[in-house]
């Protein structure tokens, strides 16, 4: 029985065009169905309304890649790139010279496109932004993609590019470019931007490689069925140092709590779709609550995933014990004294910043909340690393004082070093 909607529409047609695209907009898709609700943030919601700040933005980036046309360096190796560095100069250091598209714009200048590429993504994001499901599920707008094409295949031969990065390969800009470097037989790659929620061959393994951060997330990519030969260890490419501090701090003078995001705007994979109950969010927040009032403290600051409507959790929260944390994460981990989250990067960044961070991820044969599979470290399978399945244990912890081991860092993140590019790019 087929009991996911967007894979009916890839199976069952025998237009190989649709089948093809339907792949290829698998999660813009799953918008219509999934991205919706009060919960959701107005950043990630499906009709986002851009700020002033934003639109103006994205009508400069407009405005420079028709006046402006990329450099073609002649010194340098042409990369197309859609990722942040934490070096704007490494790539050049390196040798190559990043170029964006205007399918996936980086900054205002040196960015490669037209006005038909301007054209066809304003259809999209005016498909998508009306809820019209038919206007995006559209043999003909798939048509003049595919004939597009020709168009993308000339501008990467004249600026013969050799190589293609990108921050993941789930949105259709990524796997439409990553067919495009496919054609012309360059490689691309995706760099990991986080620890991974999800393990799975269909999330991230469409490109010929995969960055990832560290030795231990290689490992669990190989463990999920990925080719070892395919994944590299190449750092963060947030920072370019570890900071690993000799001591946490870790008292209860003021704690933070980074609960479970309990929204998912499309599926993962290709099966039966995983729906969220997005209560789970308010949940964590009451049973945290209840902890840190049995230990003494009586407020507490909550900062939930930027895909969450934080105003939309406070209606449920007792507004004498919680707080909104509304700092910018660095002010905001430099301010606290504890940290309290489930499966999150933040896990890392919080250790990087001097603070301790206790793990509280309920889990039931396996499986969180959030009824997704429990992934390393927040487990139960790394050795020097405690999680608290239940509010006794987590109020276990606190009265204990008990400290994540630093070691942790060592296995699941390094400093960025992209050296490693110049022995696969040819």
């Amino acid at each position: 029985m087929e009991e996911y909607l967007i894979n009916y529409l890839k199976v069952s047609t025998n237009d190989c065009l649709v089948k093809k695209y339907v792949d290829l907009f698998k999660v813009e898709l799953d918008w219509f169905i999934y991205n919706y609700g009060e919960h959701v943030s107005s950043s990630y919601k499906r009709d986002c309304k851009l700020s002033l700040k934003s639109r103006l933005y994205r009508q400069l980036q407009i405005i420079n890649t028709l006046l402006n046309k990329p450099i073609n360096s002649k010194v340098h190796s042409n990369v197309l790139s859609s990722v942040y560095f934490a070096d704007s100069q490494l790539l050049l250091s390196l040798g190559y010279n990043p170029i964006s598209s205007i399918f996936q714009p980086v900054g205002l200048k040196n960015i490669l496109g037209d006005r038909e590429a301007i054209k066809l993504l304003g259809y999209k994001r005016d498909a998508i932004s009306k809820g019209i499901f038919r206007e995006l599920h559209n043999p003909e707008f798939y048509s003049h993609l595919e004939s597009y094409k020709k168009i993308l295949l000339k501008q990467s031969r004249e600026y013969n590019f050799a190589a293609l990065f990108l921050y993941t390969d789930q949105y259709f800009e990524s796997k439409y470019l990553i067919d495009i470097f496919k054609t012309i037989q360059k490689p691309s790659f995706v760099f990991s931007h986080g620890l991974p929620a999800i393990y799975s061959l269909e999330v991230d393994n469409r490109a010929d490689f995969l960055m990832v951060w560290g030795d231990k997330i290689k490992q669990n990519y190989i463990n999920a069925g990925f080719d070892k030969n395919k994944i590299y260890v190449t750092g963060s490419s947030k920072y370019l140092r570890i900071d690993k501090r000799c001591k946490l701090r870790n008292t209860l003078d003021d704690v933070l709590v980074v609960p479970c995001s309990s929204l998912s705007v499309h599926q993962h994979e290709w099966g039966t779709p995983v729906l969220i109950d997005r209560s789970m969010i308010i949940l964590y927040l009451y049973e945290v609550q209840s902890v840190l009032k049995k230990v003494g403290i009586s407020h507490a600051r909550f900062r939930p995933h930027p895909s969450i409507d934080k105003d939309w959790v406070y209606t449920f929260l007792d507004h004498n014990f919680y707080e909104i944390d509304k700092e910018h994460l660095v002010t905001s981990l430099e301010r606290s004294s504890l940290v309290i989250g489930a499966t999150s990067t933040l896990f890392l960044e919080t250790l990087m910043n001097g603070v301790n961070y206790l793990i509280y991820e309920p889990q039931n044969k396996g499986q969180t909340r959030l009824r997704e599979p429990a992934v390393p470290p927040f487990d139960g399978t790394e050795h020097d690393i405690e999680i608290a399945n239940s509010t006794d244990e987590l109020e276990y912890m606190l009265r204990y004082k008990y400290q994540t081991n630093l070691n942790i860092l060592d296995g699941y993140i390094r400093p960025l070093d992209l050296s490693i590019l110049k022995d696969i790019i040819r």
